[in-house]
């Protein structure tokens, strides 16, 4: 049992999620191990409402949850935005005696009522939890914060999470980009300035793909790779068709704020995920034949990224697999799984 869950567990972490369920249906018997590894996996692959059955079939099946698995089915409703079934799982935790809700469950709730737009209900949880809210929570509210666009309560969790964290770069980078996309452009500035005077540095974005059992790694703007002409060819290709056939325009949003519109679409092309599709696509991966090609990054995936990547599965007939620094996205067919909520 011990082996039949390590290899649920790389299925599942690799993508693979086929696999791991023909896996899961064939063990001869499960733990809560077992039932909680697979529960985690259709959650980080956006499949919330999988989680949740997987979840009651567990009990009907006579094994109990543990905190662990109450951890992945929340995890599973914040991914795909179940929040009535998030709040009904996480009352049901809170009232349990046989398991106590720890700091990381209330990071959950956050998160999931942050995702639906819920600030407000996810920053009155934060007040009235009865643990002390970690960095990881405040920062989990602050991105929130910037995906809605709420400045003022991002400089108030800001605030409280530079007097815990002062020398975390990724907290000070949240918060500019908040001023930027309002439009604050001084004030996004300064905390530039002051990023750059602390001598602090934020963890490079990278993204990284197996050609031929070969592991290779892209950064963004990254033209070390031997091939980097070709792959800068085949994704100018990619665009043009994209355009042609799809109307497709660059998010340009997502690129730096303060560089022209040029280099604005220049930036976005160099994206280490694009980079990397870009390898694969050299490499072969558009022949008629090849089922998935599968990419990893270390963080999230932007927007202009996540539609460029949705465009590409519809023109060239291709399944996309991308993991980031949260959750899985599969692209087929001009869609991706998370319904383009993440």
């Amino acid at each position: 049992m011990v082996i039949c869950n390590s290899i649920l567990d790389m299925y599942l972490k690799c993508g693979m999620i086929n696999e791991a369920e023909r896996l899961f249906s064939e063990m001869p018997a499960r733990n809560v191990i077992s039932w909680t590894v697979m529960i985690t996996g259709y959650g980080k692959h956006g499949l919330g409402k999988e989680a949740i059955r997987l979840f009651d079939e567990m009990q009907l099946d006579s094994t109990e949850p543990d905190d662990v698995t109450y951890l992945a089915v929340l995890l599973g409703c914040s991914h795909s935005g179940l929040v009535e079934k998030g709040q009904e799982y996480f009352s049901r935790l809170c009232s349990y005696h046989g398991i106590k809700a720890r700091v990381e469950h209330y990071a959950c709730m956050v998160d999931l009522l942050g995702r639906a737009g819920r600030l407000k209900e996810a920053k009155n949880l934060v007040d009235s939890m009865p643990l002390e809210a970690n960095v990881g929570i405040w920062q989990t509210l602050l991105s929130a914060c910037r995906v809605h666009g709420d400045l003022e309560l991002g400089k108030e969790v800001c605030g409280i999470l530079l007097r815990l964290d002062s020398e975390n770069p990724v907290n000070y980078v949240m918060m500019s980009n908040i001023y930027a996309d309002a439009g604050y452009w001084k004030e996004c500035e300064s905390i530039r300035e002051l990023v750059k005077s602390k001598k602090l540095k934020k963890e490079a974005g990278r993204s990284w793909v197996e050609i031929d059992k070969e592991v290779h790694f892209f950064y963004g703007g990254d033209d070390t790779h031997p091939l980097t002409e070709k792959i800068h060819e085949i994704l100018k290709e990619m665009e043009r068709r994209m355009k042609e056939e799809l109307g497709y325009v660059y998010g340009v949003k997502y690129a730096l704020h303060d560089v022209e519109e040029e280099s604005k679409m220049e930036n976005l092309r160099v994206h280490s995920e694009k980079l990397a599709i870009g390898l694969a696509l050299v490499c072969g991966g558009s022949e008629e034949g090849r089922k998935v090609i599968r990419v990893f990054k270390n963080l999230r995936v932007c927007g202009d990224c996540h539609e460029f990547i949705k465009g590409l599965s519809k023109i060239l007939r291709v399944v996309f697999v991308v993991r980031d620094a949260n959750r899985f996205h599969r692209f087929e067919d001009g869609l991706c799984s998370c319904r383009d909520y993440w």
